[in-house]
């Protein structure tokens, strides 16, 4: 017996779905945008990040698909301080190695925080002035799998700064992330 109301079917899942939710956290990093991708070295702040997006995807061609991107976040430390970003995403969902799938995908916008910590602050500092609003990049690679694809798990670097001084010449903070993602 179905709990839907009459006339009212389930929907299967639609592997071209257009939009998701996802969690994400992680440690931010000491070093330079190019040294997160680093992952094993011994290079982690005490300070945390800690966030909840949501991707809309409003076109697509074969694999590629493109959107926009909306997150709040937590920069977790002394002084602790809130994210908010949105910009632009990038997919490409075509490599498939038997029930998985690998994902990458580029998200380029903008993010504004309440104050900077750790390193950033730092970096903040020697420049000379607060840094409140910074390009925001996130390279990341997503996994599933066909029994359950409307699931992934991903890693990326969520990346402030200030776009080779097209905002201010800082490279603000870089965090190494793991999330979890949702598609409906």
């Amino acid at each position: 017996m179905s709990c839907l109301a009459p006339g009212v079917q389930a929907q299967p899942y639609n592997a071209d779905t257009d939009e998701n939710l996802f969690i994400m956290g992680g440690p931010f990093t000491t070093g330079f945008f190019g040294d997160t991708f680093l992952f094993w070295q011994d290079h982690y702040e005490s300070n945390l990040f800690a966030g909840i997006g949501y991707q809309r995807f409003f076109y697509q061609y074969e694999s590629f698909k493109l959107g926009v991107e909306a997150g709040l976040g937590l920069r977790l430390g002394t002084p602790s301080s809130a994210e908010i970003w949105g910009g632009a995403v990038a997919r490409i969902t075509e490599f498939t190695f038997g029930d998985l799938t690998i994902t990458p995908a580029l998200s380029f916008g903008l993010s504004l925080v309440t104050d900077t910590i750790g390193i950033e602050a730092q970096r903040a500092e020697a420049l000379g002035h607060d840094v409140p609003v910074l390009f925001y990049l996130s390279p990341e690679i997503a996994i599933s799998n066909a029994a359950q694809p409307q699931w992934e798990a991903f890693g990326r670097i969520q990346h402030r700064s200030g776009g080779f001084g097209t905002i201010a010449e800082i490279d603000g903070s870089n965090a190494a992330v793991i999330g979890l993602r949702y598609k409906f």
